[in-house]
């Protein structure tokens, strides 16, 4: 009696660890993705506010910044909020001074306003998650999984490599949003 306890103890160990097990890998667009690096943006006196998981096809892992930039494969960006004071507004304002940076760095999209409306509805808490696949054949599709709901909801789409660049580009570009940040995304 005591040893089937001890498997089924086992057992339940065993499950719990495999379900919480960081993802390693997953497919976009017919390709396999691995993590390239994580960043985090911080600010003064608040500290961390989130984070960047960058996911690439394994050929460009670890790559140059210009060479995932210009690449017109498929990638990810997730951004983790690590912060209690992030609100749609202050989301939403840091975001287009961000692409104002990345227009400025090369990397201009006229299609930041479809981007930006995706948030109007949207309450942002610590935990949630924006997940940003760019597939080549279908675009840059954005998803916000909540922390209170559980639920993963898909935003809306961007079509184009050049919406793409202009994203990337707030992160990765010669003018990213923050150097550290850049850093730890690109692995270093």
């Amino acid at each position: 009696m005591k040893r089937t306890n001890f498997l089924r103890f086992l057992a339940a160990v065993l499950f719990v660890v495999i379900l919480s097990a960081p993802v390693l890998s997953f497919k976009l667009g017919g390709k396999d993705l691995v993590k390239n690096g994580t960043g985090k943006r911080t600010m003064p006196i608040v500290g961390s506010v989130y984070f960047a998981d960058l996911w690439v096809p394994q050929e460009l892992k670890g790559g140059a910044d210009s060479a995932i930039l210009n690449a017109d494969e498929p990638m990810s960006i997730t951004l983790t909020i690590d912060s209690g004071i992030i609100t749609r507004d202050r989301f939403v304002k840091a975001v287009t001074d961000a692409f104002v940076k990345s227009a400025s760095a090369g990397y201009p999209s006229a299609d930041t306003s479809i981007y930006l409306n995706m948030y109007n509805d949207i309450t942002i808490s610590k935990g949630d998650k924006f997940i940003h696949h760019y597939d080549p054949k279908a675009g840059t599709t954005v998803q916000y999984r909540s922390v209170n709901t559980g639920k993963t909801t898909t935003l809306g789409i961007v079509k184009g490599v050049q919406f793409k660049k202009a994203f990337f580009g707030m992160f990765l570009s010669s003018k990213p949003i923050q150097a550290g940040l850049k850093k730890g995304m690109l692995g270093q």
